[in-house]
């Protein structure tokens, strides 16, 4: 899996380094909400764009990574209340043992 995904990034580069240099020259306008970025060269944005991309996957796995710590601290702790509960259900005293007579029935 490590060699695919290695395989994937590397073919990703080479795109993006070979689209940058056949747009060396191109420069565009550039519109954000309401602010405008008249003549920005393509390959700056392009290097914006990727970055932001980026810092947003980021966010999102950090989101998804905390959540999935705290459902894991939840387990965690729902498993140490039902272990304590097994072992307090194994420390009980047998009924007819302890009183020594049987249960006629």
């Amino acid at each position: 899996m490590w060699f695919f995904r290695g395989v994937t990034i590397l073919i990703g580069v080479i795109a993006f380094l070979w689209l940058a240099t056949q747009n060396a020259s191109q420069e565009i306008d550039f519109r954000f909400f309401s602010r405008d970025f008249p003549g920005l060269n393509l390959n700056m944005f392009m290097l914006l764009v990727f970055a932001s991309g980026m810092v947003f996957a980021f966010v999102v796995s950090v989101v998804g990574e905390i959540g999935l710590r705290r459902q894991l601290g939840q387990q965690r702790r729902e498993l140490a209340r039902m272990e304590r509960e097994l072992s307090a259900l194994r420390n009980l005293p047998l009924d007819d043992e302890a009183s020594g007579t049987e249960n006629p029935a």
